[in-house]
């Protein structure tokens, strides 16, 4: 096996190239404070999402990606991570590109300046849509590896497998991308039976990776409602020049029309610069077709199809696409339908690569890396072929330098870090006001972010996870936030609020000041909130009633019945359960004496995110302050849900332990994910070595195959 030591040195050169890239956007995050972003949060005490528990229906994807997330924050600081991951995809898809590309520096230089600076990377940095952006990274990894197995006409090829895997790790978008590559490999330019073979082997090879999410379906653990209501919402932005123009110019991102989103309208709306890129896109796809089938082929056809499927519903492939949806498994993870546009930037880039290369060797074998004589009827050919690879680019001011300084890291007020010194550690949870789960600081420039409660304080924050979209209020299966959702739809209900809250296991309130702070003028109302001075820029209140762990009782009271006995003093720490799921069969215990009879609770300490240990105490309900599920059970025993939407349990007298019995199977689930991944990343080197007969002399061959 002879393998291209110019495409090794291409592929360094680019690497570094991509790193230069990435340094120049985030030096400026690197100077101090926390980068925030709409979808991209940190915070001092940042750390792994319940999701990774199976706790959160919004975050039981890409558990590896999570995990090796939290684990780079105990590296280098949660403040770097957030831009260090964000750097990382410079120099992974700059080589990717590069290994995609294969040829000179004529054709590589252009295909990786295209491929890292280009309207879908800026608004998705913009976003902080960080795994989407190292799937994209991925990508060129993902089809090059296929093309060099179809190359070698190999039955089973690892590393395809492993790229596809690791990418799907990252994001699940992946499965669908990845999947898209690997497929349209195998048809084009014609299909071959051992093909198939190989194409399904790299499939079920990578989808071990998502064993944990089989664990996840099986034991029913809570996920998002997707339903059409999000593909409206998040449809394909039509943009100032049409649907098409927008799509075309790689660009389209849902929200990019909503207020307060940056609307670069950017060179690339010229009509005149977009035709131009299109010409040399077509052009120089075609020559890759003629030149190289096996490449050519199916970059074109994956071109297009990220085209017209990242149009969404609203383009030409609108009724399949809803069809799809509706039809085919887990085609919920593309309801935001741009992000096929992915397989496009690969697409753009290479054809830009090739078609500046023609421009600059006027049709010398593509193998030379030497130009042909200078003729005055070709004397602009080489400027030519300069403009040409130079007009991604007329993109680079939105993106160095912080996304054109127009993102800016930001330092949280002192009053959150007086608030976290007051509250300290615990288990006792902290309500995030506003109630928003994307909302605008003064410290964030105005800038709309992800609330980023859970990611600076160190007790439990329950915050909103309500998009708040026009036709989409909410994508949760969460009780709690429904029932936080209607109360403070009615500004608390009143003088009760702290009493409802209890259930919930709050501690305390913060309400941080934003636009939206003199809406919750009624916190100040109640007697049984106790306010703490810790500056400007945040209230914070203790919660004086308790509601959680050993209670006196168990009722049924209707959400009004419940607001309606609190303003009027007549709720205590009884667990109030929802008559919709039934009346209370257990009997309860003697009639409390004493006011503090009735508001009795406590005895239930937390000893790990999934378990709870349960003190002796008087027998009757244990209320545990977490999101409801079957599966959280007390030796054994399950409850019922609450009006609030925690766990209830009926309790004996004996100690005992409240555990979250999922975590059983997806701990070990989880670990089977992680060590597939590292079975393939074994396996590829293996492979990687037999095609070498050497030891990792360059990590270039290992995807550029022979010519």
């Amino acid at each position: 096996m002879i393998y291209s030591r110019r495409g090794t040195r291409m592929m360094v050169e680019s690497t570094l190239f991509g790193t230069l890239i990435g340094v120049l956007v985030v030096l400026p995050w690197a100077a101090g404070g926390y980068l925030l972003l709409l979808d991209w949060v940190s915070g001092p005490n940042q750390s792994l999402t319940p999701g990774v528990y199976g706790l959160s229906g919004s975050a039981v994807d890409a558990m590896p990606f999570r995990i090796a997330t939290q684990g780079l924050r105990w590296l280098v600081g949660p403040a770097a991570t957030s831009w260090v991951v964000i750097g990382l995809f410079f120099p992974l898809a700059a080589g990717g590109i590069a290994a995609a590309t294969r040829g000179t520096r004529w054709r590589v230089y252009p295909a990786v300046l295209l491929f890292v600076c280009n309207p879908f990377v800026v608004d998705r940095i913009r976003a902080g849509h960080v795994a989407m952006l190292l799937c994209l990274a991925l990508l060129p990894w993902i089809f090059t590896a296929s093309v060099h197995a179809r190359k070698q006409n190999k039955l089973f090829a690892v590393r395809p497998a492993l790229w596809l895997a690791l990418a799907m790790a990252i994001s699940p978008h992946a499965a669908w991308l990845g999947g898209t590559i690997v497929l349209m490999v195998w048809l084009l330019p014609r299909p071959t039976a051992r093909g198939a073979v190989r194409a399904l082997g790299t499939v079920v090879a990578a989808g071990a990776v998502y064993t944990y999410a089989a664990v996840v379906w099986l034991t029913g653990a809570r996920t998002l409602n997707v339903t059409q209501a999000d593909l409206a919402a998040y449809a394909t932005w039509e943009g100032p020049g049409g649907l098409a123009v927008t799509v075309l110019s790689l660009r389209g991102y849902w929200r990019t029309g909503a207020p307060g989103w940056d609307v670069w309208s950017g060179v690339w709306f010229a009509l005149p610069l977009l035709l131009v890129v299109l010409v040399l896109v077509c052009v120089g796809l075609a020559l890759r077709v003629f030149d190289d089938p096996l490449r050519g082929a199916p970059l074109a056809a994956l071109t297009a199809v990220g085209l017209l499927l990242g149009a969404g519903i609203n383009g030409p492939l609108g009724t399949f696409y809803g069809w799809a949806f509706d039809t085919l498994p887990l085609f919920e993870a593309m309801r935001e339908q741009q992000k096929w546009v992915a397989l496009a930037v690969m697409g753009y880039a290479v054809g830009l690569g090739a078609a500046v290369e023609a421009i600059a060797r006027r049709g010398r074998p593509a193998d030379s890396e030497e130009l042909p004589a200078t003729t005055g009827a070709s004397r602009l050919a080489r400027p030519l072929a300069l403009v040409a690879a130079g007009l991604p680019l007329l993109i680079a001011p939105t993106l160095l330098w912080g996304l054109g300084n127009s993102v800016r890291t930001s330092d949280y007020p002192e009053s959150w870090y007086r608030a976290e010194e007051v509250m300290g550690p615990g288990q006792g949870g902290v309500l995030f006001l506003p109630w928003h789960a994307y909302q605008p600081f003064d410290f964030t420039d105005e800038r709309t972010v992800a609330t980023p409660g859970t990611a600076f304080f160190s007790r439990p924050v329950l915050a909103s996870d309500a998009v708040q979209l026009p036709n989409l209020l909410t994508d949760s299966t969460s009780r709690r936030t429904d029932y936080l959702n209607r109360l403070v739809a009615i500004g608390g209900g009143g003088s009760g609020f702290p009493r409802l809250l209890a259930p919930l296991g709050i501690e305390y309130v913060v309400l941080a000041d934003n636009i939206s702070t003199p809406e919750y003028s009624w916190l100040r109302e109640s007697a049984q909130l106790q306010r703490i001075d810790v500056g400007p820029g945040l209230e914070l209140y203790r919660v004086i009633p308790q509601g959680t762990g050993r209670v006196v009782d168990a009722t049924t009271m209707t959400f009004d019945e419940a607001v309606a006995a609190a303003s009027a003093d007549d709720l205590g720490s009884e667990a109030v359960l929802d008559p919709a799921d039934g009346a209370v069969t257990q009997s309860a215990p003697a009639e409390p004496e004493s006011t503090a009879d009735r508001d009795a609770a406590g005895g239930l300490v937390q000893s790990s995110p999934t378990t709870w240990r349960l003190d002796p105490g008087p027998a009757g309900w244990v209320v545990v302050p977490e999101e409801w599920s079957a599966n959280w059970r007390l030796d054994g025993v399950t409850g019922r849900p609450t009006l609030a939407g925690t766990v209830a349990i009926p309790a004996g007298a004996e100690a005992g332990t409240v555990e979250f019995v999922t975590w059983r199977w997806l701990r070990p689930a989880l670990a089977a994910s992680i060590l597939a991944l590292l079975a393939l990343g074994a396996a590829g080197v293996i492979e990687h070595r037999r095609d070498t007969e050497v030891l990792l002399p360059s990590w270039g061959p290992m995807h550029f195959g022979s010519r």
